[in-house]
């Protein structure tokens, strides 16, 4: 893909996918930070490997994730809506990758929005998660100046 800017994607353009491994030491960190002691996430069952935590898979979905992903200097993003449907279990030390793939980007209320598709697949290229997003970019200038405004 081209280096472009995020905000400069359009419908049917995608960010570079993204391939990575849970470890169980990653897992258990954040089954730390969100105090789930769930068996089935620390040691797993019948043998089998422990389960990823659904927040881990979150955590590692974004498109920040991207190599690809640039953000224009002076421009901030943020998340605006996510519809997650998890699909199939992920267990520790799964190979995954994620897919992003822009569906619509639209200005509304002087602010650039961007929908897209983020796809998370197993070492067996199956679906395992799937989320529906929009972010809104906004520019820091203007938000730096309208903090301003308001202290004053």
């Amino acid at each position: 893909m081209t280096a472009v800017y995020a905000h400069e994607l359009q419908a049917g353009d995608r960010y570079e996918d993204f391939e990575f491994k849970v470890s169980a030491d990653l897992n258990q960190q954040w089954l730390f930070a969100v105090e789930d002691f769930n068996p089935l996430y620390l040691h797993g069952q019948n043998g089998e490997p422990p389960l990823v935590h659904p927040v881990v898979l979150m955590q590692m979905s974004p498109r920040t994730r991207s190599p690809s992903f640039r953000q224009a200097p002076h421009l901030g993003s943020a998340l605006a809506r996510d519809c997650t449907t998890f699909l199939k279990p992920v267990r520790v030390g799964t190979r995954l990758r994620v897919q992003w793939v822009v569906t619509k980007t639209y200005e509304q209320r002087n602010k650039i929005y961007q929908d897209y598709v983020a796809t998370l697949f197993d070492e067996s290229n199956e679906e395992v998660m799937r989320r529906e997003i929009s972010s809104t970019f906004f520019s820091l200038d203007t938000a730096r100046r309208t903090a301003l405004e308001e202290k004053s």
